[in-house]
């Protein structure tokens, strides 16, 4: 699958990523995701060391007013924001427990940096995903160059 196909499954219908794309003109379509990502609010930013304020929680309420679609009750959202965790992915596999019955999920998307690039997937999609090699990095580790979903 090339680059152009993933870039699509993780902006789906977003007619400003064609533009943005060739606005770019990089050769390092890793990099050109992660700066429209970042620029679009569709990527979620966070430190390794864990949230400062509930960014997790506010990242899926903003995913689901712009889609118009329900991912988690309020309740669950509660269960969510309260939750103590040690490590970040244990707290996306929270998340994930509670998106995963409404066919979505929070994915891990691979960069350099002492953070977490996090953003929200259709799990229809989650073996197209998770099996390429996104970050052309020799001296990171191969699995860290992956997209990743921790169930």
């Amino acid at each position: 699958m090339d680059d152009q196909e993933i870039a699509e499954i993780i902006f789906p219908d977003d007619n400003d990523l064609e533009q943005f794309l060739k606005n770019e003109g990089s050769y390092d379509m890793h990099e050109d995701l992660l700066k429209f990502g970042l620029e679009t609010k569709k990527f979620l930013y966070v430190d390794y060391k864990g949230e400062q304020y509930q960014e997790m929680v506010n990242f899926m309420l903003d995913y689901e007013f712009a889609h118009h679609i329900e991912l988690a009750s309020k309740e669950e959202l509660e269960q969510l924001e309260a939750y103590k965790y040690e490590f970040l992915p244990d707290k996306i596999r929270e998340a994930n427990k509670i998106l995963s019955p409404k066919g979505y999920g929070l994915f891990s998307y691979p960069n350099s940096g002492d953070f977490y690039v996090l953003f929200i997937g259709k799990l229809e999609n989650i073996t197209k995903l998770l099996q390429e090699e996104l970050l052309l990095d020799d001296r990171i580790p191969f699995q860290e160059r992956c997209i990743k979903y921790y169930s």
